[in-house]
């Protein structure tokens, strides 16, 4: 087991207890919108630049700087000021984004060409939301979430080692004849409609608290498995079956959580592949190419802060975007096989 992908899954939960933890404790709901769409704007998209960054400049501590934008946060998020409340959203979500991109970026330095130890630092993120979320709602005080900064710091002291490495391992997972442009609009097109997807799958069974932790879980488990099997079989086997296989377990589980969580973790391991197709076409810039696939997440779910769909629309949604998923990534992910 790579030791760096154990301890950034370890960060990346923390990452998110923390954030989960601040935003949920002040989430009024007459503008809950507008403070995640501000949040996910400044989490997600600066992502490829911080990684950038980190590549470039590795003498700099720029995730140390994220870790204390987290604790900065804090106290800006406790005041009674609504405009430093929001202050401190920003200064929480580009903390965020910092600590997302060394992750991705430590990760795949030192991943000898596997996509597992990225898929298993990414996992992470959905148990932490989880747990960030139910303690937030709780109404539970803010600064016992230093331990977890002190958690998160401790672990980018231990796993400091990447800014040694000075090629980054190379992944072939996209088919040669293919245009840099061809394969990153698929990658970005194939993860923006993921992640609208994700909002479109019937859930009706979840109404307990214990059934939004299974839900989290289990996507978790499904990023991690998903890399692991990139891997042993290769990218276009896993995003190509992936795909389709999820469809009719999403289509009909709406009542049944066996059924809906079954797809949900296989429709989760299509995120190693884009992942992996990006790494392909920027072998030397990981961040960039991590950064690329957090803007299309961000992309897929703007649509869900200003539209409301309804069942039979989500169901329409889930079946045609999936078989759209298959066929994009039948023509252009490829099996490159890293033996385990």
């Amino acid at each position: 087991m790579n030791r760096n992908a154990v301890l950034f899954f370890i960060e990346h939960m923390c990452l998110e207890i923390v954030c989960f933890t601040v935003l949920c404790h002040f989430y009024p709901a007459g503008i809950a919108i507008i403070v995640a769409l501000i949040y996910d704007t400044f989490a997600f998209l600066p992502q490829g630049i911080c990684g950038e960054l980190m590549t470039r400049f590795k003498k700099v501590p720029f995730a140390t700087i994220g870790n204390l934008m987290l604790a900065l946060s804090i106290p800006l998020v406790l005041t009674e000021n609504v405009s430093v409340r929001f202050l401190g959203f920003f200064v929480l979500a580009l903390g965020n984004a910092f600590l997302h991109a060394v992750g991705a970026v430590a990760t795949v330095a030192t991943s000898e060409g596997k996509i597992f130890p990225s898929a298993l630092f990414v996992a992470g993120g959905s148990f932490g939301l989880i747990i960030g979320q139910t303690v937030g709602k709780s109404g539970t005080g803010l600064w016992f979430l230093l331990i977890f900064i002190a958690i998160i710091e401790i672990i980018l002291v231990i796993t400091k080692d990447w800014r040694n490495v000075e090629n980054f391992p190379k992944f072939e997972c996209v088919r040669g004849e293919l245009s840099f442009y061809t394969v990153l609009f698929i990658a970005f097109f194939v993860t923006a409609i993921r992640s609208f997807i994700g909002y479109a799958i019937p859930m009706g069974w979840k109404t307990e608290v214990w059934q939004g932790f299974v839900l989290f879980f289990v996507m978790g488990f499904g990023k991690a498995i998903g890399g692991w099997l990139v891997d042993k079989f290769g990218a276009r086997k896993v995003g190509t079956l992936s795909s389709l296989l999820a469809i009719p377990f999403l289509l009909f589980g709406g009542g049944n959580m066996l059924v809906s969580v079954i797809g949900i973790c296989i429709f989760s391991m299509t995120m190693s592949v884009t992942f992996a197709m990006c790494l392909s076409i920027l072998p030397k810039n990981p961040g960039l190419a991590f950064g690329i696939t957090t803007i299309a997440l961000f992309a897929g779910s703007v649509p869900v802060f200003f539209f409301r769909m309804g069942q039979t629309e989500g169901l329409i949604i889930v079946a045609s975007m999936s078989i759209l998923c298959f066929a994009l990534l039948f023509v252009s992910a490829k099996d490159n096989v890293k033996r385990m």
